[in-house]
């Protein structure tokens, strides 16, 4: 069957911008301007000289007709279910959002006999121009086209562990794995932030994992990826490691990576206070005075953000002896 009527535009029930006049992307994503989509491009750059410019770890070389697949290649937020509240859009412009870079890169190495899909619950943050071998259509990472179970021979995932619950990242998984041809490979990447040693990075971590845990999202999944994929079904699982230093002593990434995770935790404070605190803080002052006590112990002690990428493998089905 041809891959134009294989990889068309599904929503599978998810609101689109076209298809439901209720849906208005405004509340949900953030609008792109000139500015944000150079950062976003810029961050893209620092998760890539983590991993040292590779785009695939996996040991894979691509032949002609093959197909590669991007979940949430847009935005990185292709839950159905997805939330973004002002904490959500910091996290999904210092974390998540992609809007295909890594696959106009990958495209470029690869023959244009080679086709690139790319997935993502809304259209809007699509890259308007791309080259031929490049298309996109939307539908939730949670449900992919039943179409293309066992029709893919690469699938790369990146950043959705904070849109998710733990339940939606277990199902997003399980549905690469229904899509990959037997034999085929998965590459996953997933981020876990920076806390500084001290009195104050122990509450900012404390309130992450409050936050994470009363929105249904496991902050862990990055440390864990290996034995989820195991789970699932997935063989030949390995995981790799980078991370970035947070501080000011450690030049112009130190100190971006430090403004990334202050500039999260602030985004966190509404919320924090409309939970009451979590047993963590008690009024807005002592929010504030985290925040401040948090720019000096990054600056005085080290920590990281750590970038791990999983890759593994779907199995070959047993030959009946």
């Amino acid at each position: 069957m041809d891959d134009a009527l294989i990889l068309g535009d599904y929503d599978f029930n998810v609101p689109s911008d076209k298809k439901n006049k209720s849906f208005d992307p405004k509340k949900l994503l953030l609008p792109i301007k000139k500015a944000e989509k150079r950062l976003m491009f810029l961050q893209y750059q620092t998760w890539q000289r983590l991993v040292g410019n590779k785009l695939v770890l996996a040991p894979v070389s691509f032949k002609s007709n093959e197909r590669i697949l991007e979940v949430a290649t847009g935005a990185g937020t292709s839950s159905p279910s997805h939330d973004l509240t002002a904490h959500n859009l910091i996290l999904s412009l210092f974390f998540n959002i992609q809007i295909g870079f890594w696959m106009l890169d990958f495209a470029v190495t690869l023959p244009r006999t080679v086709t690139l899909h790319g997935v993502d619950r809304s259209s809007r943050h699509f890259p308007k121009q791309h080259p031929e071998n490049v298309s996109f259509s939307t539908c939730a990472a949670t449900a992919l086209p039943f179409s293309w179970q066992d029709y893919f021979d690469f699938v790369h995932q990146r950043f959705l562990s904070l849109s998710l619950t733990l339940y939606e990242w277990k199902a997003a998984i399980s549905e690469i794995h229904r899509v990959l041809k037997p034999g085929a490979w998965v590459q996953i990447g997933e981020v876990y932030p920076a806390f500084p040693s001290g009195e104050f990075g122990s509450k900012q971590k404390a309130l992450f994992y409050a936050m994470s845990q009363s929105r249904g999202l496991d902050l862990d999944i990055p440390l864990q990826l290996s034995e989820h994929l195991t789970s699932i079904g997935f063989v030949n699982v390995s995981v790799e490691e980078s991370a970035g230093e947070c501080g000011s002593e450690y030049g112009s990434q130190g100190k971006g990576n430090k403004g990334r995770m202050l500039a999260v935790t602030k985004s966190m404070k509404s919320e924090v206070i409309r939970a009451g605190g979590f047993g963590i803080v008690n009024s807005k002052k002592e929010f504030d005075e985290i925040v401040k006590g948090l720019e000096k112990e990054y600056d005085q002690g080290e920590s990281r953000i750590r970038f791990f990428t999983c890759i593994a493998q779907k199995p070959l089905p047993v030959e009946s002896p």
